[in-house]
């Protein structure tokens, strides 16, 4: 008769994380085991430094939010040695690149919406985002 050992229900844990499972059942013989997960919603995402100590995050109605257009991981910067693309208080131009987003080994850009300035940057660089999340907000400039 084979028995599980701790090191049998560590390694069965690890393997549910590395999977991204809920649950998982072995059986050998007349002995089986489950070792489950509960997966929670993942937390909002944190503010990040800029937004921090830009004050309260304040959107009024002539702030809009820069959307991420896919899920994946976010990038501020083109490059790891590179500055960032915009930092708090930046002025932009619609169509301007703010950031990138890696999925499946490519990176896609995100665009500004509009002109203005980034009032707050909600997410940190290699944070993973999902689409429609907001990346950061722009204040609009008047026209």
């Amino acid at each position: 008769m084979q028995h599980f050992t701790e090191q049998d229900i560590k390694w069965l844990a690890e393997l549910l994380e590395a999977e991204d499972l809920e649950e998982i059942e072995v059986q050998t013989g007349d002995e089986s085991v489950v070792v489950s997960r509960k997966i929670a919603s993942p937390p909002p995402p944190a503010p990040s430094p800029q937004a921090s100590l830009a004050g309260p995050l304040a959107v009024s109605e002539d702030t809009i939010p820069v959307l991420a257009p896919m899920t994946g991981v976010f990038y501020r910067a083109p490059s790891p040695n590179a500055p960032p693309y915009v930092e708090v208080g930046d002025r932009v131009e619609g169509g301007d690149v703010v950031g990138l987003i890696e999925a499946m080994k490519m990176f896609n850009e995100v665009a500004a919406p509009a002109g203005g300035v980034i009032a707050h940057i909600l997410v940190d660089n290699e944070q993973s985002v999902e689409a429609d999340q907001p990346l950061m907000f722009i204040k609009l400039s008047p026209d």
